[in-house]
């Protein structure tokens, strides 16, 4: 199935699934596709766009990530930083900037965005990664959920 066929039989779940016009539908759309057996599936899937569910800090918590609280807590904060200065909020702007803060600070790519998608997403699971994730959601609602879970983090919520 062709991208475009995709939007137009998913559309009307994720119209269903995410009340927030600001959400650009074509976008959540192309994350989902490789990642959603059956239609019926996909609110499931995206709920988290429309609003930011209650969330363990555990989750920051990621092995293979090389992840605790602590770091995730240093990743946030340095994240949000160089979110704060980006110019352009694109897909690529977005990956080429966090790719490089990665660089810069020595560590691997998953090491820095298992935090980010954490707190833009609130889920352990979702189609598509920190990068798409903050894409879709825009730069007020991305540093909005940053600051949420530096505050979780940090034993305030």
């Amino acid at each position: 199935m062709s991208p475009d066929e995709f939007t137009g039989i998913a559309r009307p779940y994720i119209i269903a699934a995410i009340k927030n016009e600001n959400i650009p539908i074509d976008a959540v759309a192309k994350i989902l596709q490789a990642r959603c057996e059956k239609l019926s599936d996909i609110p499931e899937k995206i709920d988290f766009f429309d609003s930011l569910p209650d969330y363990d800090t555990e989750l920051f918590i990621h092995k293979k990530s090389k992840t605790d609280k602590v770091i995730s807590q240093d990743m946030l904060k340095v994240a949000r930083n160089a979110f704060e200065t980006l110019t352009e909020w694109t897909v690529e702007s977005i990956h080429d900037m966090l790719i490089a803060l990665a660089t810069q600070l020595g560590i691997k790519n998953a090491t820095l965005m298992w935090p980010i998608r954490i707190a833009a997403a609130g889920k352990a699971v979702t189609p598509g990664g920190a990068i798409e994730i903050c894409f879709i959601l825009g730069r007020d609602e991305t540093l909005r959920r940053i600051d949420i879970g530096i505050q979780k983090l940090e034993g305030k919520t």
